[in-house]
């Protein structure tokens, strides 16, 4: 399949508040793809290749990413997880 283009518009104010920090018109669309990909993952509508694929990044770099957001990669509940557990002692 192939891509999507969809624009977002920023206040010229805050463009020019980026641009004098360093921020490109490329590493703003970068990070903003990055953290929709991550708010998507989190929120369960995107599996984390999906994520992934969305952010741009390879798969072990946006798992980096979720990490340095403080983002669980892995979120069970007690529940599921209690039931993963018994799973694994079953299989001993």
């Amino acid at each position: 399949m192939g891509n999507v283009q969809i624009t977002v518009e920023i206040p010229e104010d805050a463009y020019l508040t980026l641009s004098s920090s360093g921020y490109s018109k490329g590493r703003i669309s970068t990070e903003a793809k990055g953290l929709l990909a991550v708010h998507l993952f989190q929120n369960g509508l995107l599996s984390l290749g999906k994520a992934a694929e969305l952010s741009g990044y390879g798969l072990g770099v946006f798992i980096d990413f979720l990490n340095e957001l403080q983002v669980p990669v892995i979120d069970y509940e007690e529940e599921e997880l209690e039931k993963e557990f018994k799973a694994v002692v079953e299989l001993r």
